[in-house]
């Protein structure tokens, strides 16, 4: 697809560059991973004009490279300390002890961003702010760590909650249109259909 770069990180976290058919050229970046650097130097070759970033949930691999961006941040304020203040995290997930690395800039709340182009589907389960991001005029949605092709997110970590996962799945997954390409925050795209058919745990809580 033309309208959509990609660029995986390091921590495995996906990272996209979308523009939206009817966008007047205005793109998005879903997502802001630690390394960041590939992608801005796609923005600057490209010479795009970049409407903002939108940050599917605040963990460390999604959100890490929020100091590197220059230009407006949109994300859940329920995942706002988790974004800023990543240190806990970081010890949790690489064993790293680092002094505080607290994001100061703005933060500004996603579901109250203005675009014909974007639908914010808030769907806490893996955090309490994790949301995905709706572009109906490419039949594309951007899930985060929410919907995976094979899996779901988990739910054991700061702010999780497996009730809320279930809620999630029954009443957000499902109201994605069967044949949109779902985009998630690890690994590869598929189609919302193919998922609801063979994604075993997405299919064991459906109507749990």
């Amino acid at each position: 697809m033309d309208d959509l770069f990609v660029f995986t990180s390091f921590t495995t976290s996906n990272c996209y560059i979308v523009t939206p058919s009817l966008s007047d050229g205005i793109s998005y970046v879903i997502d802001l991973p630690p390394d960041l650097d590939p992608v801005l130097d796609y923005i600057k070759k490209e010479n795009l004009s970049i409407g903002g970033a939108l940050l599917t949930h605040g963990h460390f691999d999604h959100a890490l490279g929020m100091s590197s961006f220059d230009g407006s941040i949109y994300i859940d304020l329920n995942d706002e300390q988790l974004a800023r203040k990543p240190e806990e995290q970081l010890k949790s997930f690489m064993g790293l002890n680092l002094d505080s690395i607290t994001y100061q800039g703005e933060l500004n709340e996603v579901k109250d961003i203005k675009s014909e182009e974007l639908i914010v589907h808030s769907n806490p389960g893996h955090t309490k702010g994790s949301s995905s991001f709706e572009f109906p005029s490419l039949g594309i949605v951007f899930t985060g760590d929410f919907i995976f092709k094979e899996g779901i997110g988990r739910t054991d970590l700061l702010t999780g909650d497996t009730n809320e996962m279930i809620y999630s799945i029954n009443n957000v997954f499902t109201e994605f249109h069967d044949d949109y390409i779902l985009y998630p925050g690890h690994g590869d795209k598929d189609t919302v259909k193919s998922i609801k058919n063979n994604n075993i745990l997405v299919r064991e809580y459906l109507n749990d």
